[in-house]
């Protein structure tokens, strides 16, 4: 009898895992787990651990996904790292439009970890390009979500997949340690 439940198990799981494309990702003091939104695959990048792309035929290298966590030794402030991406970008692509998405995300709400502030950013490039960056303060970290798509046209049609993405993110305090 344990053993048909324990086969019945491993059968779930392995199903699960088919499927969901649960990924996690770490640094020393935090801990993400999101799944892959349907249709889009995990893309080798040796600069972003964790980029993924449609998995279509003919869909732009400037259009991608990926989420980054950056650790910080005090608490960040997310207003002030914005500001202070906002102005290289500025200075580095002068013609940039900068601007704001507003859309809400349950999964991001305060608990022992996150402070429950996040903003999402939006950056359209002198070229058409159209990036937004969701940016979310944690106690220690600044967790990244980005959409970039080549064109306003490909941002409307991902636009849906970056929701789901984002609507999978758990993120969790870690002490991580290297040797």
């Amino acid at each position: 009898m344990k053993s048909k439940i324990y086969l019945i198990l491993f059968f779930i799981l392995v199903s699960v895992n088919f499927y969901a494309q649960a990924k996690m990702l770490t640094g020393r003091k935090h801990l993400i787990t999101l799944n892959i939104p349907k249709n889009w695959i995990q893309a080798e990048n040796d600069q972003i651990p964790f980029l993924i792309k449609p998995n279509e035929k003919n869909v732009s290298d400037n259009t991608y996904m990926y989420v980054y966590g950056l650790d910080y030794q005090s608490p960040p402030d997310m207003d002030l790292w914005i500001n202070g991406n906002s102005s290289e970008l500025k200075n580095n692509i002068p013609d940039v439009k900068i601007g704001e998405l507003h859309l809400n995300f349950e999964n991001l709400k305060k608990d022992e970890f996150l402070t429950g502030r996040y903003k999402i950013v939006s950056y359209i490039y002198p070229d058409s390009k159209e990036e937004i960056l969701l940016v979310i303060e944690s106690k220690t970290t600044i967790i990244t979500a980005v959409l970039s798509a080549k064109d306003n046209s490909e941002f409307n049609k991902y636009l849906s997949s970056f929701k789901e993405l984002v609507d999978t993110i758990k993120i969790n305090a870690a002490s991580i340690t290297y040797k």
